[in-house]
């Protein structure tokens, strides 16, 4: 039993003497992991029994509608409904914990496909119940000292070490521990660890602009595209510095992003806190490459291969940027990493209205024109050449891509 996505959603797999049937969610492949035995109830029927139906109802209602954009106030608004989802639900142990926090995931990920963060967060409450209910057993069995009893659980407690790639992915494993066990303090835990996720998630971006004027110089002509919060941010920060003297002065050529044009809505931004900014056509980047010290990408997701799912338009950027050897630099949480590999780009996009690139009328006069508008583009990471997140292990926050699967 263990969580699958991909391909293999309804199929029966035959490994060895055990037959594992593998679900994922129904509209992509990038949903949330969700424990597949036919006993799980599914979220309506956790929902009857908690008092959060009413807030479920809204947050689902707002993904489907499209009110909540971004992948940070997803993660954000995610989170706090998980933590009242735990802490409002009576549960009579902590596998009934997981069913409910997996069957509520996969409903949020089908709401939402494309809003990778959601997942993600899922994902690391599990890892947080599992982790939490293993202390317990440890601190247990150390306390009876029962050494038969701790070398059964040696194997299972090695595999849960605090990593990404536990907290947003489902051991093996777990097939062999019993969840069913009523463990005294296991919920206080959760909740302290929960809410501990929640303030490393409110203060990403503090952690982030931090860094600013480690990757900044002064003189320095920085290009970007689209709009941004997280590297409208980190601009600021630079040219405001940690302290009083230290800001960079520097100059900003920002893309204006048809046919949304969200570059001009960034530019303006920056542009009243003084920054020197210079809005552009797209077309007109790779002219102003060859003058270019660094280009600033957008990030909506961070792929396990170090891969870059952003705003459409950052592909033509990054071409440029290889063809001219600049360096191209991604700003991002690491609430945006997602264990999971772009084998099928179809399932990380979607197409948004063509009426923003061709109207109705236009289009009557050319009726047999196909248009197309991609909400993403996909960025391999031959074309990345660093990513700063909020990971304070490193004392500049910075990462190649090649690295971003150790972080996983």
């Amino acid at each position: 039993r263990g969580d699958a996505v991909g391909p293999y959603r309804g199929r029966v797999l035959c490994c060895g003497l055990k037959r594992w049937k593998l679900t994922a969610p129904r509209k992509m492949s990038a949903a949330v992991a969700v424990d597949a035995h036919e006993e799980m109830r599914d979220a309506s029927s956790w929902m009857r029994t908690s008092s959060v139906q009413e807030a479920w109802e809204a947050f689902t209602e707002k993904l489907k509608r499209r009110q909540m954009r971004g992948s940070y106030q997803c993660a954000t608004e995610t989170l706090v409904f998980l933590q009242g989802l735990i802490g409002n639900t009576k549960f009579e142990h902590a596998q009934d914990m997981l069913d409910c926090v997996r069957a509520v995931g996969a409903e949020l990920v089908d709401a939402q496909p494309m809003e990778l963060a959601i997942g993600n967060m899922v994902r690391r409450v599990l890892f947080i119940i599992r982790e939490e209910y293993s202390n317990i057993i440890q601190a247990q069995e150390a306390d009876n000292e029962v050494s038969e009893v701790r070398e059964r659980h040696a194997s299972q407690v090695a595999a849960m070490q605090p990593s990404l790639v536990h907290r947003l992915s489902l051991s093996p494993t777990e097939e062999f521990v019993d969840y069913t066990r009523n463990l005294k303090g296991l919920l206080p835990n959760i909740m302290t660890q929960v809410n501990e996720l929640k303030d490393e998630l409110e203060t990403s971006h503090d952690t982030i602009m931090d860094q600013a004027a480690n990757h900044i110089s002064d003189q320095s002509l920085i290009l970007t595209f689209g709009s941004s919060r997280s590297v409208e941010k980190f601009f600021i920060a630079a040219a405001k510095g940690q302290t009083k003297g230290q800001g960079r002065k520097f100059q900003v050529i920002v893309a204006e992003s048809a046919p949304y044009y969200g570059g001009q809505e960034m530019a303006a931004r920056l542009a009243e806190k003084g920054i020197d900014v210079t809005v552009i056509a797209d077309a007109a980047a790779f002219a102003l490459m060859p003058r270019v010290d660094k280009v600033f990408l957008p990030t909506h997701a961070v792929m396990a291969n170090g891969g870059l799912i952003a705003p459409s338009g950052g592909h033509m950027l990054a071409l440029a940027a290889q063809e001219h050897s600049v360096p191209v630099v991604c700003i991002t949480g690491l609430f945006k990493l997602c264990p999971l590999y772009p084998h099928n780009l179809d399932a990380f996009n979607e197409l948004r209205s063509p009426d923003a690139v061709l109207d109705f009328k236009a289009h009557q006069a050319v009726p047999n024109a196909e248009v197309l508008n991609p909400a993403y583009d996909y960025i391999p990471p031959e074309m990345l050449d660093l990513y700063i997140t909020n990971n304070t292990t490193t004392t500049t926050g910075g990462h190649q891509p090649s690295y971003i699967y150790r972080l996983l």
